[in-house]
């Protein structure tokens, strides 16, 4: 054969495969049930018809000589056999109705997309790697509309065929036949109208329709076999088609039921909205109000009915007015303004007052109900914030006030104070006075929290009847008390005080039990500033705890003179410290039976460069204040494990010796006093069993859960825990047994009196006798006569400290006393007569 031969067939081969390749996907999915095969059939008839957009305008098949068929006929062919598939399947006409809906939207979508693509590759600006000709995306209009309308046409025409077919052919194959030839004719015709109709004037119109009807025949044949094969694969569903006839009407218009049915579907989505919106409204925990332009109400849900207290009959036909209670009157009308103006206004604030007399809070929302942009209506919606501003008021008054007592607290007495002096003048005086409970802590250490608690409660409640009307009674602070007393003179006021003493006086009960309670009292008047009196009636209340219990002070120059030396007597202990200017001495306890040194305390000493010799009982409590009173401790634990370590060392203290170091409340219920501890013997060379740390009963009372834990991890050391300063305090020793303690040291106060009183003689037999029975060692403290030394040995007392033997030694100074080896007693000096002289160099005091 001739090239064009070879051509032929090469292009028959290229033909072939296409139509295998476009058929295959429409006869896939028609085993697909709905509503896939509808959705696959959709989208595979919209591809098609914009790939034939594009491919027509890229590539041609020959398939005879000076006859091509396009690669977009090729594609319609394939689009007139993927519909015919999907009415035969669906049996429905509405199917073409929905194809014809998708060629107009794709015809659409070609032309958009093909102008931009020409315009773009036509622009200076955009990259054609491929050297695109614009050309390929120039589409005529007219073409695309005329491609358009007759392959609609040409779908309508072939199903009315296929129905008409289907009513006057008797027999399946016969019908089947007749559908092919009607496929094969209806493509045959679009090679014919398309020339036809696209180029009507052209002077080569014939040839055109030849060469068009050549190109389509050749084209239906070719999808013939597919055709064959799936109408005779399909053939049960053609045979079931006959039974039901198409509603060819259906083609371009819904039915009138469908029409109706839609518009019944649209009512009941309608009122399905509605009824949804009703719930919502009637469950939402807001009050939503509609009202008209005017303001009448004219909706009310269920929160409006529990937050206003109405029914929704009583509230509907009302005035929008009844909504803004509270409100500035001139507001409503501004509101109906600014809505009708189509305006929203947001966080209205109004109140509520109920039937029942109760007040509460609401936040309103009002806007402006628009259709097609115009207010029509007004919506309001209210929240309930009655809860909230309980809360804030809450929140300030406890801002502003003391928890436990409810008294005003520190804050607003500053500001009354304040306020009080810069309104008054030099003939108004202002009285402040300033009150302490005496030994507060004993209640609150001895009965617990919640009892001393309950005793602050009832102390204020008498304060408050006491006082006149007008004066302010504070919480300042633990167990302090402010009285502010304005146009109140010094005499008035110290009066005044007297009364309020008078009035704690009666005991009080607390579990049961009645605790009498006492106070001192200082008081300032005058002009002045806020803080300046209010720490003058401070220093009153000191000089009055002075005094003795049940005091009332009334402030002069004298007592601020007193303070300020106090506080310049504390910052001075404080650089003494840093300087390590204070020193330890150390005081011996000797055993009573045999008179030899068994042990030290070691005792701090400050010799002040100006005052001389401070003594601990004025410096330590300024430690305490000034909250360095660990620093102490640790200065004075460091160097007593040295100085003890250099006293074993030299023989002076026994092996089974120990040296005693005081820890205060603060330390006593610190764990990190443990490893301090372990650090000082560690770096000291001492040993844990040579340790006594003594601690006072009312430290051990200040927080006794945490002081147990941290006294028996030091027990655990190895260190022994020392009971000082017993009988002082209100406990007894039964109730200390949970402590660790394996000593106690009787107070000076009982050791004193035992010669002369016997209430101190049975006190002290009484503590020695219940030690040894719970294996505790005893020490009394203060001995200064042999006539109580022989005393305490008949008592049974294990040891004894005090003026008889020595006064507390400096560290060099012991170190030169007899060595534990000679066995002999410690040299005893009697007592130490007179008073301790305190100028610089004088002698320590003991």
């Amino acid at each position: 054969m001739s090239h064009t031969g070879e051509v032929s067939m090469s292009s028959s081969a290229l033909l072939a495969s296409q139509v295998l390749l476009y058929a295959t996907f429409p006869f896939a999915f028609a085993f697909f049930a709905r509503p896939a095969r509808l959705v696959l059939f959709y989208v595979y008839i919209a591809v098609v018809l914009v790939l034939g957009g594009f491919f027509g305008a890229v590539y041609a098949v020959e398939v005879r000589a000076g006859v091509t068929l396009s690669a977009g006929s090729v594609l319609y062919g394939a689009l007139m056999l993927t519909v015919f598939m999907l009415v035969l399947v669906g049996r429905d006409a509405r199917v073409v109705r929905n194809v014809i809906k998708v060629v107009i939207a794709v015809n659409v979508f070609k032309l958009a997309t093909f102008a931009l693509a020409g315009a773009a590759l036509r622009s200076r600006g955009a990259a054609n790697p491929f050297g695109t000709a614009p050309e390929v995306f120039s589409v005529s209009i007219q073409l695309v509309l005329v491609g358009g309308l007759l392959i609609v046409s040409e779908l309508v025409l072939l199903v009315v065929l296929f129905e008409a077919a289907k009513t006057h052919v008797h027999g399946l194959a016969r019908l089947a036949a007749l559908y092919v030839v009607l496929f094969v004719g209806v493509l045959c015709l679009d090679g014919v109208l398309f020339p036809v109709l696209a180029w009507p004037t052209s002077p080569v119109l014939g040839t055109l329709i030849a060469t068009g009807v050549q190109a389509k025949l050749v084209l239906a044949l070719a999808y013939t076999v597919p055709l064959v094969l799936f109408v005779v694969t399909f053939r049960r569903r053609l045979a079931e088609g006959r039974e039901e006839p198409l509603r060819l009407q259906e083609l371009f218009f819904a039915p009138k039921q469908e029409l109706v049915d839609e518009v019944e579907r649209q009512q009941h989505a309608l009122e399905a909205g509605a009824e949804r919106y009703r719930q919502l409204v009637e469950s939402s925990a807001d009050a939503i109000v509609g009202a008209s332009l005017d303001g009448t109400i004219v909706s009310w849900n269920r929160a409006a009915a529990r937050l206003y207290d109405r029914a929704e009959h009583e509230a509907v036909g009302q005035g929008i007015e009844l909504l803004l209670a509270g409100v500035d009157g001139a507001v409503c009308p501004d509101v109906l303004a600014t809505v009708g103006a189509g305006e929203r206004i947001s966080d209205v604030e109004s109140t509520v007052r109920r039937r029942d007399g109760s007040t509460g809070h609401v936040a309103l929302t009002v806007s402006p109900v628009l259709d097609a942009g115009r207010p029509v209506g007004i919506s309001v919606i209210g929240r309930d914030t009655t809860e909230r501003h309980e809360m804030q008021s809450a929140l300030q008054h406890q801002a502003r006030h003391d928890a436990l007592t409810g008294l005003p607290n520190r804050a607003v007495l500053m500001s009354r104070v304040e306020r009080a002096l810069a309104s008054t003048d030099g003939a108004h005086p202002v009285a402040v006075m300033f009150l302490d409970l005496d030994q507060f802590k004993v209640v609150n250490d001895g009965s617990g929290h919640l009892a001393g608690d309950r005793l602050l409660v009832l102390v204020a409640e008498r304060l408050q009847a006491a006082v006149r009307p007008g004066d302010l009674v504070a919480r300042f602070g633990g167990d302090e008390f402010v009285v502010l007393c304005e146009d109140t003179d010094a005499a008035t006021a110290t009066g005044l005080a007297e009364k309020l003493l008078r009035a704690l006086d009666s005991p009080v009960l607390l579990d049961g039990q009645r605790v009498y309670v006492s106070a001192s009292l200082g008081v300032a008047a005058g002009p002045g500033d806020a803080e300046t009196l209010l720490r003058h009636a401070d220093a009153a209340m000191y000089a009055a705890k002075a005094r003795g219990r049940g005091r009332v002070q009334l402030f002069d120059a004298s007592m601020a003179t007193a303070v300020e030396g106090r506080l310049t007597l504390g910052a001075d202990l404080r650089d003494a410290l840093a300087r390590d200017e204070l020193e330890l001495h150390y005081q011996p306890i000797v055993t009573l039976r045999t008179g030899r040194l068994v042990s030290v305390e070691a005792l701090a000493r400050w010799r002040h460069p100006v005052r001389g010799w401070i003594p601990p009982e004025q410096f330590v409590p300024l430690a305490e204040e000034g909250g360095f009173v660990g620093d102490l401790t640790r200065w004075a634990l460091r160097r007593a494990c040295r100085d003890g370590a250099r006293a074993f060392e030299a023989g002076v203290l026994p092996p089974r010796g120990r040296i005693a170091v005081n820890l205060s409340a603060h330390d006593a219920g610190d764990p990190a006093v443990v490893d301090l501890v372990r650090d000082c013997v560690e770096q000291s060379g001492l040993t844990y069993p040579r340790l006594v740390l003594e601690v006072t009963e009312s430290a051990l009372m200040a927080d006794s859960a945490r002081s147990i834990e941290v006294l028996r991890a030091l027990r655990d050391l190895g260190v022994t825990i020392a009971l000082d300063d017993f009988g002082t305090g209100y406990s007894s020793l039964a109730y200390l047994r949970r402590f660790p303690v394996g000593k106690v040291k009787i107070d000076r106060s009982f050791t004193r009196g035992i010669a002369d009183t016997p209430e101190d003689r049975a006190i002290v037999t009484s503590v020695v006798r219940l030690a040894k029975a719970m294996g505790m060692a005893t020490v009394a403290e203060g001995v200064e006569t042999r006539e109580q030394v022989d005393l305490l040995l008949d008592m049974g007392c294990d040891s004894g400290q005090g003026f008889w033997w020595s006064r507390a030694l400096p560290i060099e100074e012991l170190l030169r006393a007899p060595s534990a080896a000679s066995e002999q007693p410690f040299p005893v000096t009697g007592p130490v007569a007179g008073p301790v002289p305190s100028v610089p160099g004088g002698p320590a005091p003991a």
